[in-house]
């Protein structure tokens, strides 16, 4: 006999249709930061978080000193990556200083930054205060009116990164790699089907190839790290087993993910292996200033410039164009 009462049929129904992850299983992947300080031309925010503090972008919000956000971390890494809004956000309007009237124009300091902006008719006085209207970053839009109440405080500078520090690694593999065919003008035009395939990086020209460049993108993984300085950056590549040795080349680049046409190189510093047998493994220690250019997030991936003709494992070969990374960053 079947069983049609509601709780079976419940029971069944629950069975039958893919369930989502429960209420509390992603809790992991937010924390709650505080603000010290943000970039509004950057869209980025300072966070102190777990001891430490980081530079990360975030979602528009008006971001008040102190005030408590929520960070959202990378459920791989396990590393902040992005501000998710304010808590506590800023008032939508505030209280600045007139420093100039110039017809329907007034110059006022907010937040110890000074805007000009248009403003709603009104008798303004430099030297006294008026309410301005804030966009979602904070930044002054319009006066609204002459204000009658005393101007705030100064605005106390954002403490500095200073304090302890700890020295930490890392390995970071390329999210995305591929290479781009030049005179084909797109990209998974060479040996898709074998070795690595479509993965792999290639270098040079041989074989009819014509000019190939392989990339490798890193995204915000580095800069994400929150170091203070890269004190050294490895990068092992494996070479493919096609009978060949090359020389590796690499220049860093600003795209993290492959680009819709060619990768462009620099202005980044290049940098050389020694030459890599067929099926091998060399390394290459990236430059100081290509170390900095990761730190910061000017640069965010590698493009294989090399003359040599060569391929190299990309992602879908395990431990090959990872960068093992020693880094100091606040205990």
């Amino acid at each position: 006999m079947i069983d049609v009462s509601p709780l079976n049929l419940l029971g069944s129904l629950e069975r039958m249709v893919p369930q989502g992850p429960g209420r509390d299983d992603d809790a992991a992947l937010v924390s709650t930061g505080s603000v010290l300080d943000r970039d509004v031309d950057g869209r980025r925010v300072r966070v102190a978080l777990r001891g430490g503090d980081v530079w990360l972008p975030a979602v528009a919000g008006r971001y008040v000193r102190a005030a408590p956000v929520r960070v959202l971390f990378d459920a791989t890494s396990a590393r902040p990556v992005l501000v998710l809004g304010s808590i506590e956000p800023g008032a939508p309007a505030a209280l600045g200083t007139v420093a100039a009237v110039n017809g329907t124009r007034v110059t006022v300091t907010v937040d110890g930054k000074t805007s000009t902006i248009p403003s709603v008719a009104g008798t303004y006085t430099v030297g006294q205060t008026a309410w301005i209207l804030l966009d979602d970053w904070g930044v002054p839009v319009i006066a609204l009116g002459p204000a009658t109440v005393p101007a705030p405080p100064p605005v106390e500078a954002p403490p500095s990164a200073g304090g302890s520090t700890v020295t930490a690694t890392a390995s970071i593999g390329p999210q995305s790699s591929g290479t781009y065919r030049v005179s084909a003008g797109r990209w998974d035009q060479w040996n898709t089907d074998r070795y690595g395939g479509a993965s792999d990086i290639y270098q040079g020209s041989a074989y009819g190839s014509g000019q190939l460049r392989g990339f490798a993108g890193y995204g915000d993984q580095i800069a994400n790290l929150g170091a203070v300085s890269i004190d050294e950056a490895i990068l092992t590549a494996r070479k493919t087993a096609d009978g060949n040795s090359a020389v590796l080349t690499v220049q860093g680049t600003a795209a993290g993910s492959r680009p819709g046409g060619e990768p462009g190189a620099g202005p980044f510093e290049s940098v050389s292996s020694g030459s890599i047998g067929s099926g091998g493994t060399g390394q290459i220690a990236l430059s100081a200033g290509l170390r900095e250019a990761f730190r910061t997030g000017a640069a965010r991936g590698l493009v294989a410039v090399g003359s040599q003709y060569g391929g190299f494992g990309g992602t879908s070969t395990p431990g090959s164009f990872v960068l093992n990374i020693r880094y100091t960053r606040p205990a």
